[in-house]
Formats: C-alpha cells, structure tokens, sequence
C-alpha cells in the first residue's frame, strides 16, 4: 500500500467517526506530540470525548523541482526539516521547537524569527484538507469556493474544523546563516530601526 492510500484510509475512517457522531458537545483532539498548551484545572479536555489523529504524521510528497510539499498535520518541524534537506530545501518558515507540529503551527497561527519578513507558517501555505465536524472534506485553496475557510483556519485551534493535509512552499536551503547583531541605546532608536527594516522589504524572488 503506497502513502497516499494510507493517507486516504485514515481520512476515511476520520470522517466517518465525525459522521457517526451522535454528541453534539466539543471534543479534543487525541495527538502523538506533547501538546504545548497546558489545560487549566477543571478544564474541559481531561474529560472530553477524544478524537484520534495521532497516525495523520506521514510526509506524504516532496516536490524538488516545484518547491512544494505535502504533508499531514501531526509532522514535526523536526523530522519536515530533517526530510526536505534532503533535497537541499527548507520550509519558508520553521518553528523554533522541534515538537511543534506543522498542523499546530497553522491551527495555533505561529510567529516565528522569519514571520517579519514570511509571514507565519500559514501565510505560505497553498491547500488544507479538513474534516468538519459534520465529516465533510473540503479542500480548501485561495481561489476555490473555499477560499474563505482556507483564510480563516489558522489561528482557530480546531474550532473551524480538523486538518487532514497540508501544501506548502519550499526554499533552497543555503549552508549558512547571516546574523547581525544591532545594539541601541533608546527606545527610539530601537523603533526607527524597526521601522527601516520594514522599509527595505527585501523579499525573496518567488514573492516578488
């Protein structure tokens, strides 16, 4: 059985489940990774109906020569780096914890050191799969009838619905890292820096 099939069984058995579904009340996702929000006492999520998404972890394509890939939600940073320097490619963002999620990463709306000049994660995203809680399946691109859900996803923490599958862009990877460390000594100073940083806009050539 090759990737993608098993990616199609598990997003049927996940739909299903949502179809089945006889409670109307929320309920948490089950996941493999350490989650990084700690629910308060009492909270909900340590009694709540569980939906398992722990096997959504595949990299399910990486695209060399479009500098694309799709993966599922529950990959980590770590191993969607470790996967694409293979290729000598990078996602455009990467968060700065290993265990975050790349499903996390747009459900939580992830700023990262890049996001000044990338955006979030989210913002180089190009297609979700997500499951409603009705079990629909909706893909969801910029320009397609979904447009609107592929916009509002992020940052929602799963109250708009499960991702399922993620296409994102890739960049060259380069051997090396320029850092140049800038000291001021106002708080003016430190914001008319900003603000000239903002200015220069020097954005990489495939978001000219």
């Amino acid at each position: 059985m090759n990737i993608m099939n098993s990616h199609e069984i598990r997003l049927n058995r996940l739909a299903d489940q949502l179809k089945e579904r006889k409670r109307t009340d929320p309920v948490t996702l089950k996941k493999k990774t350490v989650s990084h929000m700690v629910p308060k006492p009492k909270n909900k999520a340590y009694t709540d109906e569980k939906i398992d998404i722990s096997d959504f972890d595949d990299i399910l394509f990486i695209d060399p020569e479009k500098h694309i890939c799709v993966a599922e939600p529950g990959v980590t940073f770590e191993k969607l780096v470790e996967a694409t320097l293979k290729y000598n490619l990078v996602p455009a963002e990467v968060s700065e914890f290993r265990t975050i999620t790349i499903g996390g990463a747009v459900a939580g709306c992830s700023i990262e050191s890049m996001s000044y000049k990338l955006g979030g994660f989210h913002d180089n995203c190009l297609e979700y799969e997500i499951v409603t809680a009705k079990g629909e399946v909706l893909i969801c691109t910029p320009d397609n009838e979904n447009s609107l859900l592929f916009q509002m996803i992020h940052g929602t923490f799963g109250t708009l619905g499960i991702i399922t599958k993620l296409t994102f862009r890739l960049l060259p990877a380069k051997p090396f890292v320029k850092v140049v460390y800038e000291r001021f000594e106002t708080l003016g100073d430190y914001k008319a820096a900003i603000w000239n940083h903002y200015e220069k806009k020097i954005w990489i050539s495939w978001m000219e």
